[in-house]
């Protein structure tokens, strides 16, 4: 199994830190909103090899 993690192009980037910015405008906890925006920003891919016989 491999996992890749990069990261996206600068549009994403430019939503995913407005996201990581939306606790010091509103009531949400930093706990709720870090993991949302580091989804968005981050691109993963999970490759199952198979396995021969």
């Amino acid at each position: 199994m491999t996992i890749d993690i990069s990261l996206r192009e600068l549009p994403f980037l430019a939503i995913s830190a407005g996201a990581a910015a939306l606790p010091a405008w509103t009531d949400i906890p930093p706990a709720a909103v870090l993991p949302v925006a580091v989804l968005v920003a981050a691109q993963i891919r999970i490759r199952r090899h198979a396995q021969r016989a």
